[in-house]
């Protein structure tokens, strides 16, 4: 290996060096290697300092801050240099040597020609540093700012102290803190400024931490006592050493914290001491312990007989083999491990042996039972000769298993119902459907043999729903009567009780004598009926039982007589005393229960109906009544659905849980068709769900005072009364259906309360001028509301029909009018043919405005309609004024009466509901007795329109006070959970606060008090009003200006329901299901 240099001028040398491998070359040679294997050649450049010394000064710009002016050394003129950078590429001469340059970078400069080569390059930064200092700004007890003057913001900063902490600034930063420092203590500090990893300067600095005031603290207290701990209690004591610097600062040290346990003292007496008779010598003691201020809790009990101190972890005591008739005295107290409590005193006295009785029971028993089994042998006995003696032949035909089709459905516990509920209705109900229809219609295998004889076929109101022969109804024979033992009925097994019920057809009238000869012979003493003798202009059964006017009526043999008739919503109760004619037996009572709330279509849509016809047939029923008679038209639709939930519900009372398959396939197997459609199956589900969820929340007026008291009375001070659990079990319906029509950019502006909108489906819709005048010219009393309730024929208020009393659409609840919808307002007035509005509420409270004043003195025109207002009187509580309210085109005045309570204002609750009970007794001398009646639906009138600011808050403790207190009057019961659940579902904002909800408690008790026992009406209320009777017609002449230009509808003078003789069944021969409607309800 050998190396030759080679020296070509005075600025470039070459150094060849022998090697194996390659050749390195910089560019900026301008030599082109040549590739060898034996030797490199590496060219270095060498730029002599005093010729190129390209840098002559930099300074800021004078223009713009963030650029820097550089100055070139360019000592002759044939000499140019190129400045590369981050996207710069300038070329400077000596007659510009000149130039700006952004700050914070890099660049290079390269010698393009002259006396520097090519290759020639040095790097520089803009702007230079200089004079960088580091400053102590701000200094604490264990931390210090530091702040560095320097105009480069482009650079680092970093300072060291004593080795241990140090900070970074990054780009762009001035100030950086030291934290976590120790106080009264110096630090020497090296602070660097570099750019690019190159220090660009340094400097020194020291930091003395602060601690102290200028005078010496010191506290000698050792030992400290706490006060007003309880026995045996968790505590922990924290000690934190503190000074104080020289700015009057505290500083605080590290915390000392140490946890104890006071000594155990005393326990508390033991509560509830509770004793049970567990048998006749047997006994059982319970009690609950207070605080025991021990390690541990054990209770102990001393029997006086004998002294014997008995001890248990759990105060639960049993003692067994005790002389029977025996009063035997105890003590128990708590022992805490250190203390015995104090001493409780109770005793308890053994009953007699009734194992005697017990045995002579049994025996008794037996000799019934043999006896029975004697007596219904012989009965058989008769019953099979009787068959085999019989002329008529039976054709014996194949018969198909319809067992084979029933599923395998497994009973649903309580706690599961509203889940398994839930599941099956989703997709539409389809696990239901699958479940009803598993379920054969007709059980072939029985014979229907009886009910197809020709002398009994004109019996049957449908030819295809006909009772089975072995669990059919058999009357007793009438000599030379053939078939005078049939009638279309069925026994039917309740919930583990034979023949709890008769399901039977709805008598027609050539088989009224052969119903009331059943009731008689089976001993019956209720009889439900679901349905009305005419729904749809169809006869579905005749009217069996006479009126009250004509007091008496014979059905063959029997003589029924009515001496009352009650008439509420959902039902009529009617009492009526029979006698047969050829016995001489005393007569019976029987009490008729007619529910006439079940719709010509489909099913009730809030099962709550049911559950609440079930609880006054089972407050009627009694030991020794025979079997309970449920009919409807055909006597297996609705009538199984009333036994099913009847039966059902009996069920989950005792067992807690709930077979509905099960049962509706016992039921099918009894009778024919029983819960004929799937809305019938799912309805029993809901009902169940709604009993299992809310439970029996209906109170009597004679128990109301003592189960107030009992609901608000609270065990521990922390946990929620009976009531407030009450109303936290409200649902709140919130989103449960559509609001579309009144969020509608074009109606926003018509609602108060953005979050108050009535829902689509019983909002108040408002028909505009032109349809309502060709209506009143046409007189369409017959068209219904959902004829005229589209959107493009209707006009938009915030405002939704309210159930009432006597069902729905009974009031209306509307905001208080803003101003441009007082005319809107006015229309829906007179459409609905209101007779009084009710407003809650003050023009305005403070600045803001509540309700805009929608009337005026004398007369005042609003698209149409003319408002005069007549009268007006004050009393101390409230306002009346009466308008006559006229439309233009059809001149037809309607008078209307405003009544203005004054005495709630921004607050949940009136503050005199006295005067709030006397207003609603006084507003109902102005309405009819039954806001809601057949004629009222083909009118479309709602007599009452309730209103506060935005017809919720108030507007919804109003009409369920109302309603409660019509139902105290007819009923004599009051239901404040399913009322008030039943407005929530009309309308948002409805009693949403608990004080609402027991003010509405407080308000009932307090209008109908206890004395002596007994519930006292008030005298306000006896005197000024009759809930059950209408409103005189010469009342009602005198309050209108002029007459209706419909004609007048017939007034009913006689019973709620009339019913007319049935038509021929023959005729039709149409089942039940037909009317019923097959759909899917859904559970809210």
């Amino acid at each position: 290996q050998e190396t030759t240099t080679i020296a070509p001028d005075d600025y470039n040398s070459t150094s060849l060096h022998s090697t194996t491998s390659s050749v390195n070359m910089p560019a900026s040679t301008g030599i082109s290697p040549t590739l060898s294997s034996t030797h490199t050649i590496e060219t270095t450049t060498a730029i002599p300092e005093a010729s190129c010394d390209i840098i002559s000064n930099i300074e800021d710009s004078e223009d713009n801050p963030e650029m820097a002016a550089v100055l070139l050394n360019i000592p002759t003129e044939d000499r140019e240099y190129i400045i590369l950078g981050d996207g710069i590429d300038i070329t400077v001469s000596s007659s510009n040597r000149s130039v700006e340059l952004p700050k914070c970078q890099n660049y290079t400069v390269k010698v393009k020609n002259g006396k520097c080569s090519d290759s020639t390059s040095s790097s520089f930064l803009v702007p230079k540093v200089a004079n960088e200092t580091l400053q102590v700004k701000n200094q604490g007890n264990t931390s210090a700012s530091l702040c560095w003057s320097s105009s480069l913001a482009c650079a680092n900063v970093t300072v060291t102290c004593n080795g241990t902490f140090s900070m970074h600034s990054k780009n762009n930063g001035i100030c950086g803190v030291l934290e976590d420092l120790s106080p009264n203590r110096r630090y020497d500090c090296i602070g660097s400024i570099h750019f690019n990893e190159i220090s660009v300067g340094r400097q020194n600095l020291t930091i003395h931490t602060d601690y102290g005031g200028s005078s010496e603290r010191k506290i000698n207290t050792t030992h400290y006592t706490f006060n007003g701990f309880e026995p045996y209690t968790n505590a922990t004591v924290s000690v934190i050493p503190y000074t104080i610097n020289k700015d009057n600062h505290i500083l605080e040290g590290r915390n000392k914290s140490c946890a104890f346990v006071t000594n155990a003292g005393v326990p508390e007496k033991v509560n509830h001491v509770k004793t049970i008779l567990t048998a006749d010598n047997a006994v059982q003691i319970t009690c609950k312990k207070q605080r025991q201020f021990g390690p541990r809790a054990e209770f102990k009990l001393i029997w006086e007989d004998n002294e014997k101190i008995e001890s248990e972890s759990k105060c639960e005591f049993k003692r067994e083999n005790l002389f029977y008739l025996t009063n035997y005295t105890f003590k128990i107290f708590l022992f805490n491990g250190e203390y015995n409590g104090p001493v409780v005193v109770g005793s308890i006295k053994t009953r007699y042996n009734s194992r005697a009785l017990i045995i002579f029971l049994a025996f008794m028993i037996i000799v019934t039972v043999i006896a029975l089994l004697l007596v219904l042998y012989k009965i058989y006995d008769l019953h099979k000769k009787k068959i085999s003696n019989s002329s008529e032949g039976v054709n014996l035909v194949a018969v198909k298993d319809d067992d084979k089709q029933l599923l395998n459905i497994e009973p649903i516990p309580s706690e599961l119902l509203l889940d398994t509920y839930k599941r099956k209705i989703a997709d539409e109900g389809r696990l239901f459907l699958e479940e009803f229809q598993s379920i054969p219609r007709v059980f072939s295998k029985f014979s229907i043999k009886e009910a197809k004889k020709n002398h009994n076929q004109n019996k049957n109101r449908y030819v295809d729903i006909l009772p089975y022969d072995h669990n059919r109804v058999e009357l007793s024979e009438m000599p030379g009567d053939p078939g005078s033992d049939y009638i279309n009925a069925s026994y039917i097994d309740g919930f583990k009780e034979p023949r709890k019920y008769i399901a039977a057809q709805g008598p027609k009238d050539e088989t009224t004598d052969d119903f009331w000869r059943m009731i008689w012979e089976q001993k019956a003493t209720i009889i439900v009926m679901v349905t009305r003798c005419e729904e749809g202009k169809r006869n579905k059964c005749a009217q069996y039982w006479p009126s009250m006017e004509n007091g008496t009526a014979t059905y063959g043999d029997i003589i029924v007589k009515i001496y009352e008739s009650k008439t509420c919503p959902d039902y009529v109760i009617q009492k009526l005393h029979i006698t047969n004619g050829r016995e001489r037996t005393a007569g019976r009572d029987v009490t008729h229960i007619q529910f006439t709330s079940w719709p010509d279509h489909g099913v009730p849509e809030d099962p709550h109906l049911l559950l609440k016809l079930r609880r006054r047939v089972n407050a009627l029923s009694n030991f020794f009544s025979g079997p309970i008679v449920v009919h409807c038209s055909a006597g297996v639709g609705r009538t199984g659905t009333y036994i099913g939930i009847d039966a059902m519900l009996e069920g989950l009372d005792t067992e807690g849980r709930v077979d509905v398959y099960g049962y509706i396939v016992k039921l099918r197997r009894q009778r024919c068709l029983m819960v004929q459609v799937e809305s019938q199956y799912i309805l029993i589900h809901q009902a169940l769900v709604e009993y299992n969820q809310y439970g029996e929340t209906e109170i009597s007026l004679s128990e109301l005072h003592s189960s107030l008291k009992n609901l608000k009375r609270k065990d521990h001070p922390s946990e929620p009364s009976l009531l407030e659990a009450e109303f936290q079990r409200l649902p709140s319906y919130k989103g449960w259906r559509t609001q579309n029509t009144g969020n509608r950019d074009e109606n926003k502006s018509k609602n108060r309360n953005a979050n108050i909108i009535p829902y689509d489906f019983n909002r108040v819709p408002i028909r505009h001028e032109e349809d309502f005048s060709k209506e009143g010219e046409h007189d369409s009393d017959e068209s219904s509301d959902e004829d005229s309730d589209c959107e493009e024929s209707s006009k938009y208020i915030n405002a939704s029909f309210i159930t009432g009393y006597w069902g729905p659409k009974a009031m209306i609840a509307t905001q208080g009018p803003l101003q441009e919808t007082i005319s809107d307002f006015w229309q829906m007035v007179f459409q609905r043919k209101v007779k009084v509005v009710v407003m809650l509420t003050e023009l305005k409270e403070a600045d803001q405005e509540l309700c805009a004043q929608y009337w005026g003195e004398g007369k005042q025109m609003y698209d149409g309609i003319e408002v005069q207002m007549a009268d007006v009187s004050s009393g101390p509580s409230y306002t009346i004024r009466a308008f006559h309210v006229t439309h233009l085109k059809t001149k037809e005045t309607q008078k209307v009466y405003q009544y203005q309570y004054h005495q709630w204002s921004g607050c949940d609750v009136p503050e005199t509901p006295k005067d709030l009970v006397s207003m609603i007794l006084n507003i109902k001398q102005k309405l009819p007795a039954r806001p809601v009646t057949e004629d009222n639906r083909r009118t479309r009138s709602v007599p009452l329109l309730v209103h506060c600011c935005d017809g919720s808050q108030q507007t919804g403790v109003f009409c369920a006070l109302m309603t409660l207190l019509e139902s105290a009057e007819i009923e004599e019961v009051i239901d404040v959970f399913q009322v008030v659940k039943s407005l929530r579902r009309t309308r948002l904002g409805m009693v949403s606060s608990f004080e609402q909800y027991q003010f509405l408690y407080d308000t009932i008790a307090s209008t109908y008090p206890a004395q002596n026992g007994q519930i006292k009406k008030n005298s306000q209320q006896e005197d000024k009003v009759e809930f059950c009777s209408e409103v005189g017609k010469s009342d009602q002449e005198t309050d209108l200006i002029t007459t209706d230009l419909a004609p007048p509808q017939p007034e009913e003078t006689e019973a709620p329901e009339i019913c007319d003789g049935s038509k021929a069944a023959d005729s039709t021969k149409e089942t039940e299901g037909f009317t019923n409607g097959p759909t899917t309800a859904v559970l809210t």
